[in-house]
């Protein structure tokens, strides 16, 4: 497919320009809110993308809850995504990984970066928002970069191309059990 889809002609598609054009700039994607399915539209899209044969990258900024890997990672590791988890709930962590995906967004001109649960990151004060908007707006790229989280800062949400609210509509009960493979 590769052949049939250069990169260096974003008009060329699988399909032909008047069906799929792609992008002829990156796009910044805000999913937040409550409900737990922001983190599962980001990995859908970074799926979809990596199966199209784009460069793709996750990176979560907060640690796995139960201490174990999830679901979602060990997909991310099957399926070869390069995948860097925070290594720890701390200001200092969250800078690191904020740096690597600063460095990552500047160098890498096409494809797919997640961001889980960035959004929180700032919203805990580790991260200012201010800061975070004008690295992800200002690329010149075809890179699309997701963010996820809770809240989203105003700062995000002016500069984004597309925002989703996710909100949960009926949940389990608080007490019933997790399902791995549906919950982690």
């Amino acid at each position: 497919m590769a052949d049939e889809f250069p990169r260096d002609d974003p008009a060329v598609t699988p399909d032909g320009p008047d069906k799929s054009a792609p992008a002829r700039k990156g796009m910044l994607v805000v999913y937040h809110g409550p409900g737990a399915t922001k983190e599962i539209a980001g990995l859908g899209v970074l799926f979809r993308a990596n199966g199209r044969g784009l460069p793709v990258r996750h990176m979560r900024f907060k640690p796995d809850p139960r201490g174990e890997p999830s679901g979602d990672n060990l997909a991310l590791e099957k399926l070869g995504i390069p995948s860097h988890v925070i290594d720890g709930p701390t200001e200092e962590a969250a800078a690191e990984l904020w740096s690597k995906a600063v460095r990552h967004v500047s160098i890498v001109q096409e494809g797919v970066l997640v961001l889980e649960g960035l959004l929180d990151a700032i919203a805990e004060g580790w991260l200012s928002a201010a800061q975070v908007a004008e690295a992800l707006s200002g690329k010149d790229s075809l890179l699309h970069v997701i963010v996820t989280g809770e809240t989203a800062p105003s700062e995000l949400l002016d500069s984004a191309d597309l925002v989703s609210k996710m909100k949960a509509i009926k949940k389990r009960g608080s007490d019933a059990p997790v399902i791995a493979g549906i919950d982690y």
